[in-house]
């Protein structure tokens, strides 16, 4: 609660008048005084039950036009606030909309007069961030007369819902349609674009996992796999890191997109199986496997420019890496102790550690680089980046690259030197060239 500024100018005056019935030792002096502090505590009662009042009159009504979205999309919220108190305050109620999203257009507080108009509505858009469930945190009411104002939290049930469930951003998935043992099964596709099924037969151990039609299996009641062929030669799989916009020139930037421009038509001149993977970061933009059409990779290379990486690094790092990034955190936290500044920080960061490793298993790049090259099915990987920055996505690349036997070739803008300043920090496999 916070008095007016005629609340102030009031107490101002009472303070004067005590101090000139003490000087002049004026009983009628006295008497004003407190009278006009009665006054003020009989209007801060009058306030403090008027607003209660109002609080629990209240009604919400809030809608969103999805409540199931993938990360990155934009949501529309609609709340309509209504009043039945007949108290006569100014009645402001900001919607606390959930963590992980941010207002992007619209605005989300709203004013209500509950003697002239009882109710109000308003209508914004929200863009959700953050992966999991979101629920919104209520409503900031904020009550307002001639003497006093007051700001509380309204957290009921009511007015924290709808729930949002975010997913992941989409990446596509190639369908599956194998029914069962046929005789035309032979010539089908296979998941994996690049390879088609030569026949399939029953599993014996040590086959991969990966292989096993689930659908022929349960037709059969036993597990089936299939049996592929080998990879083609002709297939060319090009990784694009789109660089940080906090990095680098925009002069090194169009260099850069020149260069995979370049190689990408000269792959599509060629009748190349090329698969295109666009992403920045820990974040995944697009994936083409296998396409020969020159409108979709023309339509990918629209979004060849510098980003506003939004992933955070913890979704990058595997497991034993962020162990081993808590394990140091813990160990500054430990020795910068009596130090107030770098405490706060050692100790906040131990905490994101420690809720990452204890918390559930998110949704973090390896799995989808993990799809992506199961898809992709080629021998080698020319990946195009500017190298800014933590490259841990990179590895991550390199290591789902290893894991397949498959070259990498890093293809990094830059002058002399760039080459031995770079392949410290690369896996041993990864041969690095200077466009």
């Amino acid at each position: 609660m916070h008095p007016t500024s005629h609340t102030c100018w009031i107490a101002v005056l009472i303070v004067l008048l005590a101090v000139a019935a003490f000087i002049l030792d004026d009983a009628g002096i006295f008497l004003a005084a407190g009278l006009l502090a009665l006054f003020l505590g009989v209007r801060y009662a009058v306030f403090i039950s008027a607003f209660r009042s109002c609080i629990e009159s209240l009604s919400i009504d809030r809608s969103v036009s999805h409540v199931f979205a993938r990360r990155g999309s934009t949501i529309t919220v609609q709340t309509q606030i209504a009043l039945s108190s007949a108290e006569t305050l100014s009645i402001t109620c900001r919607d606390l909309i959930p963590a992980g999203s941010v207002l992007e257009s619209g605005t989300d507080s709203l004013c209500i007069d509950p003697g002239v108009a009882p109710e109000a509505r308003t209508t914004y858009g929200l863009k959700m961030l953050a992966i999991g469930d979101h629920a919104f945190g209520g409503l900031s009411i904020r009550g307002e007369d001639f003497f006093y104002s007051a700001t509380a939290r309204y957290t009921l049930s009511r007015a924290q819902m709808p729930t949002i469930h975010i997913f992941p951003s989409s990446l596509p998935v190639l369908p599956r349609d194998l029914p069962g043992l046929s005789e035309g099964e032979s010539t089908r596709s296979s998941l994996l674009h690049g390879q088609s099924t030569l026949w399939l037969r029953p599993y014996v151990e040590n086959d991969d996992m990966r292989r096993i039609d689930w659908k022929s299996s349960a037709h059969h009641n036993k597990l089936i796999v299939r049996e592929l062929s080998t990879t083609t030669d002709d297939s060319v799989f090009i990784v694009v890191d789109l660089p940080d916009r906090s990095h680098g020139s925009e002069e090194t930037a169009r260099g850069f997109f020149n260069a995979v421009g370049g190689r990408i038509e000269n792959e599509l001149e060629s009748k190349h199986n090329l698969s295109l993977l666009v992403f920045s970061g820990g974040d995944i933009i697009r994936f083409l496997p296998h396409v020969m059409s020159r409108e979709e990779i023309q339509e990918a290379t629209l979004d060849f420019r510098q980003v506003e990486r939004t992933h955070h690094l913890y979704r990058v790092l595997d497991d034993r890496t962020a162990l081993q990034h808590y394990q140091a955190a813990e160990r500054l936290h430990s020795t910068l102790r009596r130090e107030q500044g770098p405490t706060a920080f050692s100790g906040s960061l131990s905490r994101i550690y420690r809720a990452f490793l204890d918390g559930p298993e998110p949704v973090v790049l390896n799995n989808r680089l993990f799809q992506v090259f199961e898809e992709a099915a080629c021998q080698a990987v020319d990946l195009y980046s500017t190298c800014d920055g933590d490259i841990s996505h990179i590895r991550a690349v390199c290591r789902q690259a290893e894991q397949r036997e498959m070259k990498v070739r890093i293809h990094v803008p830059g002058g002399p030197g760039v080459t031995e300043t770079l392949l410290p920090r690369l896996p041993p496999s990864a041969e690095v060239e200077v466009l």
